[in-house]
């Protein structure tokens, strides 16, 4: 994960100070923001009482008599436990971290206004429903409510360091754009292909097509299956019964010559989406976005009952991404119809993931295609089109900087396919300067993106939360514009469904891959993929469903999905998991969140074991694979030597010939990279172009296991007996703002743990790292829920930190040694059981 710049750049004096200063900081700031959970408090916007039940985790069901109030409640409770955060994410979404973090983010802020997240998120609001608009406004006005009793000081313990630093403005009001921004930002980096499209570009460029292709391989591999086997589009409908149909092949985009002349554009573009925060993790490498789902219908379970399972796989960070809340009417009825348990995102109303009374739904990153890069030919102002050329739109944006008195001014251009990335490291270098400065002639790179047309994606999920069976829930989904995400189901009936919905693109020609040349008009998209077509299925014969990033659906479909998918090692150890269980307990289903088999291994590790080591010290290195079972549990050697040879493999294998920014980061596309080159003894890809003799496969494993022994040694022990994958592959959750600061006092106060774990990239047990940064873990699953429908009360939860989001809290980080070595909380959502778990109880009562 890329780390986020240094904000707090303290003067020496300062640090000295805070090493006394801090730890009284911290006890001072937890007593003045710590929330009142117990007694009763005054809600102005209330109609009626609403109740507040936490359990001993701290985790809030809420209890009202109307929409109105429930969510004005959820937002006052949100801004009790998560306030910095939702203000960090509100300034993120919104180009606006230079206000709170000075000049550092100006780049960051620049990026930001150009894709223009809060402009499309206003646009939102006018198409969002009465219900849902009130919705949002009740939610911000019970943050407000929040917020108007309190200091910064007393909000968080962030508000009275970054005082130190010269923030002196209070936070500004919440508004019903504030939460829709945010999704705006959620769909960006779940729905973001842009690295590998530029890559591939850059790519093909540089070493020609045939070679680049080795490093994409194609999906899906040989032996792994997407989620739906079946269907395809007829008659304007998906078939979900449907069998096999050829599919035109889509042309490419860009000719290589083209390529070559652009470049300059695509690294411009490519580097300066680099200096976006990875808030939820990225799309490429083994840190990636990622998540496991699956359903077991209830003929195949010991209850005869659904059950469902998720654990989405983002950044790691603390807080968690999501937040677990209740949300329930007292009395369900049409004029109130939520009674909803799950988990919810800190700034959104409602339930992202959970369940209500009937149905329960999950999700998982779809990798649907929904960006797609253009290289534009530009005069000054102008942009070609066809033959001629047109004006490109221009705006200017003003960015605050914390300490600058004037606004700093950022000129934005943008084509009909959408901005124009590749000027945005243009416009900082000269930023401030007279507006109406023209651009200069050549090449520029516009991405064109679904979320930047106005959608009703919260609509969708107020929907979902009412949803009482699957074709309600399919209605919902209908909704959904951005991001795209795979759905699965189940309800109390034991049925089971999918379905992907979102807005796809459907390209004139080309495939989305790479990018296109945007004064041709013949690629331009020419709509969206209808939702009737979008694949879906309901009580597959399997009795099974698995969505964990894999290829949506077979060559069948009429339309490409998705190209950078996983290539399937984590839904293909699920799916053959539920093949040979009987039927399935819940403590069975649990454990399949916890599986850390190394599919790859079993075709790298006989490879390996067959290379001839005459150096006894890497043989005795080598001999740790023999037998492995391919499990990478905390405590294994051969996983501990086993991850430091693919280290080393990938780096003797590819640096050679790859510019630096495009070496691998490890993980999934890299080790089917891997795989496919290990059948080819003689590819050219082996070969070590610094030398002067021809390397062949062996030659660069016999390397990388010679390497890794000396690696590996140096940083655990020379004795093989002294080896554990835990001890290289740990967790370390860092705040997402002042945990990364670089000022070790102050991360000391925001950051917990380095907690031993198991798994890795494509492991079920999804801890990831990134291979260009050493072992530590950067993503992994940031939650897990385990719901059976049978019995909803006995369903299973963790979150990766606490609910609260105010380090030293009790509920800061309570859950995230259960998360860490595999254990979860009871789920309970009835009121009965919700009384018999309350811990704290609090009273919001109408009033001023």
């Amino acid at each position: 994960m890329r780390r986020l710049p240094r904000w707090l750049l303290f003067p020496a004096i300062v640090v000295v100070l805070a090493l006394v200063v801090l730890p009284f900081l911290a006890v001072s700031a937890v007593r003045e923001s710590s929330p009142t959970t117990t007694g009763e408090l005054t809600l102005p916007g209330l109609t009626a009482p609403v109740e507040v039940l936490r359990d001993g985790s701290g985790v809030p069901h809420v209890y009202a008599d109307n929409p109105e109030d429930l969510f004005e409640a959820q937002g006052f409770v949100a801004a009790q436990d998560r306030f910095f955060e939702m203000d960090f994410r509100r300034h993120l979404a919104a180009g606006r971290l230079a206000e709170l973090f000075g000049e550092s983010q100006v780049s960051t802020d620049a990026y930001v206004r150009t894709l223009g997240w809060r402009r499309v998120a206003e646009e939102e609001l006018r198409l969002q429903s009465s219900s849902t608009r009130r919705y949002l406004d009740a939610y911000a006005a019970g943050v407000n409510s929040y917020l108007r009793e309190r200091s910064p000081a007393e909000l968080s313990l962030e508000y009275r360091l970054l005082g130190l630093q010269g923030l002196r403005t209070a936070p500004e009001d919440w508004t019903a754009a504030d939460s829709l921004s945010w999704l705006k930002v959620m769909a960006w980096q779940l729905g973001s292909n842009l690295d590998a499209e530029a890559s591939r570009g850059q790519l093909s460029a540089l070493l020609g097509p045939e070679k680049t292709a080795v490093l994409f391989p194609e999906h899906p591999l040989e032996g792994y299956d997407p989620i739906l086997d079946r269907g395809t589009v007829r008659q304007g409908l998906f078939d979900p019964r449907a069998g096999a149909v050829s599919r035109r092949p889509a042309p490419a985009g860009l000719t290589a010559a083209e390529l070559r002349s652009g470049g300059p554009a695509l690294t411009e573009a490519a580097q300066v989406d680099r200096v976006l925060p990875e808030v939820l993790g990225t799309a490429d490498g083994a840190g990636g976005i990622g998540s496991n789902s699956f359903v077991v219908a209830g003929s195949r379970t010991a209850s005869g009952r659904a059950l469902l399972a998720n654990d989405p796989h983002l950044a790691t960070s603390i807080p968690s991404t999501f937040a677990q809340v209740g949300l329930h009417c007292r009395t369900v009825s049409k004029a109130c119809p939520f009674d909803v348990s799950g988990f919810s995102l800190a700034a959104v109303p409602g339930v992202v993931i959970g369940h209500n009374a009937t149905i329960a739904w999950g999700m998982t990153t779809s990798y649907a295609d929904v960006q797609d890069l253009y290289l534009e030919q530009v005069q000054g102002d102008t942009v070609r089109r066809g033959d001629a050329y047109e004006p490109l739109e221009l705006r200017t944006e003003e960015i605050r900087v914390r300490g600058e008195e004037q606004p700093r001014a950022l000129r934005i251009r943008s084509s009909r396919h959408g901005p124009l990335l590749s000027d945005v490291s243009a416009e900082l270098q000269r930023m401030g300067a007279q507006r109406g400065q023209s651009g200069g002639s050549g090449y520029a790179v516009a991405v064109g993106w679904v979320g930047s047309t106005p959608g009703r994606t919260m609509d969708a999920l107020m929907a979902l939360n009412r949803a009482r069976d699957f074709a309600q829930f399919r209605s919902a989904l209908s909704l959904l514009s951005a991001p795209s995400q795979n759905v699965v189901y189940a309800d109390t009936a034991g049925n089971i469904g999918y379905q992907l919905p979102g807005d796809l693109p459907v390209r004139g020609r080309g495939d989305g891959r790479t990018p296109s040349p945007g004064w041709d008009e013949r690629y331009d998209w020419t709509g969206r993929i209808p939702f009737a077509e979008l694949p879906y299925t309901y009580n597959p014969p399997s009795g099974y469903l698995v969505a964990a990033n894999q290829p949506v659906i077979g060559r069948q479909y009429p339309y490409p999905v998705g190209s950078e998918y996983s290539y399937g090692w984590r839904s293909q150890e699920i799916r053959d998991r539920l093949d040979e269980a009987p039927p399935l307990t819940l403590d069975a289903a649990e454990q399949i969140f916890y599986d850390e088999t190394v599919r790859p291994a079993a075709q790298l590790v006989p490879a390996l074991l067959r290379v001839k080591v005459a150096d006894p010290w890497v043989a005795e290195g080598q001999r740790t694979l023999v037998g492995w079972d391919y499990s990478a549990s905390a405590d294994s050697a051969p996983a501990a030597f086993y991850n430091v040879v693919v280290h080393n493999l990938l780096e003797l294998t590819f640096r050679d010939e790859l510019p630096q920014d495009h070496w691998p980061h490890g993980g999934d596309r890299w080790y089917a990279v891997v795989d496919a080159l290990l059948a080819d003894p003689d590819n050219a890809w082996w070969d070590d172009v610094t030398t002067e003799r021809v390397e062949r496969r062996d030659d660069i494993l016999l390397a990388a296991m010679t390497a890794a022994r000396s690696e590996i040694t140096s940083l655990m022990s020379r004795d093989p007996a002294g080896w554990t994958w835990g001890h290289l592959h740990q967790v370390r959750l860092e705040s997402l703002t002042l945990g990364q600061s670089g000022i070790a006092p102050v991360e000391a106060l925001f950051n917990r743990g380095r907690y031993p774990v198991g798994g890795g990239p494509g492991v079920v047990n999804a801890q990831g790292y990134d291979d260009l940064g050493g072992y530590a873990v950067t993503t992994a699953p940031t939650m897990r829920m385990l719901v059976d429908l049978g019995a909803l009360d006995d369903s299973r939860w963790v979150n990766q930190s606490g609910v609260s989001g105010h380090a030293f809290d009790e509920h800061y980080d309570d859950q995230t040694a259960l998360w860490a070595t595999n254990r979860t909380l009871p789920f309970r959502s009835s009121r009965s059981a919700v009384e018999s778990a309350t811990a704290e109880r609090l009273e919001l009562v109408p009033g001023g």
